[in-house]
């Protein structure tokens, strides 16, 4: 089954997103579901998303950004 959408997309993020669809002889409705299938296989699969949320930080963007600060503290 599939369904339509209809989105209102700003000309700043459509330019490149057809510009990368050309590159790649796709259309950006193929390129743009390639990338939707990307961000929920990337949030579905994260063993962290459970810790989201319980622990006090100073840190702002932790839950965007928890992989870099994670491999920041394995590399020191």
């Amino acid at each position: 089954m599939t369904h339509s959408v209809t989105l209102k997309i700003p000309e700043h993020l459509y330019s490149p997103l057809l510009e990368k669809a050309n590159q790649m002889g796709k259309k950006p409705e193929e390129l743009m579901i390639e990338y939707l299938q990307t961000m929920i296989k990337n949030t579905e699969d994260d063993p962290v998303e459970e810790f989201i949320g319980a622990f006090n930080s100073e840190l702002t963007d932790w839950t965007e950004n928890h992989d870099v600060y994670l491999g920041k503290s394995l590399s020191e």
